[in-house]
């Protein structure tokens, strides 16, 4: 059996095609006829609009899990409920749900007219939402942001795609492994890096230690953090994960 992960929302997207690159991230997670979006980006024309140049309709959706309150992971959703009719299951840690304030809002909110339509669950601890899928319990940084990521777990092992590891790499690696007693082979998403020499050294030696060599980054990586990468890890063992990217593994 093979599980698909295609990424829908990112700063780059593949030449040759008309899917929009842009601030933000969202991924498609296909598993034993399953469909999860994982995040919405920043703006929901943007996300319709690259659903739609890939063949895949808001409703062929089965779930929608939110990795945390950031705008950028969360604007899409009112304008992606806007393009269906059946209600389906959201599923996101308590802290990326937000509420209304003077100056603008943190976190996403189902508006009133469209609460039909979401089922919003709050994620706590793991959570296993499909064969072989996985939220993971939410994870904090320093300044107290929570994020949740998600395990693909192959015949290989586990697979991460997270968001922007805000919590730190070696962390969410540490997390993995005390939950299916292995660390990840594979990395998918961002590592919240930009342009931290420093930084990306550290991360560099944590996938190194770990043995996790098959990195497909994008988003908060940035296009320096991901060079920086390659030149600690290998041009071959980092790619880019452009909007269209297609991923295929057996589970």
């Amino acid at each position: 059996m093979q599980a698909k992960i295609t990424s829908i929302y990112n700063e780059g997207s593949l030449e040759g095609t008309p899917l929009i690159g842009a601030r933000g991230f969202a991924v498609l997670i296909e598993t034993d006829s399953q469909r999860v979006l994982f995040d919405t980006g920043r703006r929901g024309r943007y996300l319709l609009h690259n659903l739609m140049s890939l063949d895949i309709k808001p409703e062929s959706i089965d779930k929608v899990v939110i990795s945390h309150r950031h705008v950028n992971h969360t604007g899409g959703i009112e304008d992606f409920l806007r393009d269906r009719e059946m209600p389906l299951n959201f599923y996101a840690p308590k802290s990326a749900m937000g509420d209304k304030r003077v100056f603008g809002r943190k976190g996403f909110i189902i508006p009133r007219d469209l609460s039909d339509k979401a089922d919003v669950y709050e994620v706590r601890d793991w959570m296993e939402i499909g064969n072989k899928l996985f939220i993971s319990a939410p994870m904090s940084e320093d300044l107290g942001l929570t994020e949740s990521f998600m395990v693909l777990m192959s015949r290989k092992g586990p697979i991460v795609i997270s968001a922007c590891s805000h919590a730190g790499v070696a962390e969410v690696m540490e997390a993995v492994k005390k939950r299916f007693e292995m660390y990840p082979h594979a990395f998918i998403g961002g590592v919240h890096l930009g342009r931290d020499k420093e930084k990306a050294s550290k991360i560099a030696s944590v996938f190194k230690e770990k043995n996790c060599l098959d990195l497909y980054l994008n988003h908060c990586t940035g296009v320096s953090g991901i060079m920086y990468l390659r030149k600690e890890l290998s041009l071959k063992g980092v790619n880019d994960f452009y909007v269209g990217t297609v991923l295929t593994m057996d589970i």
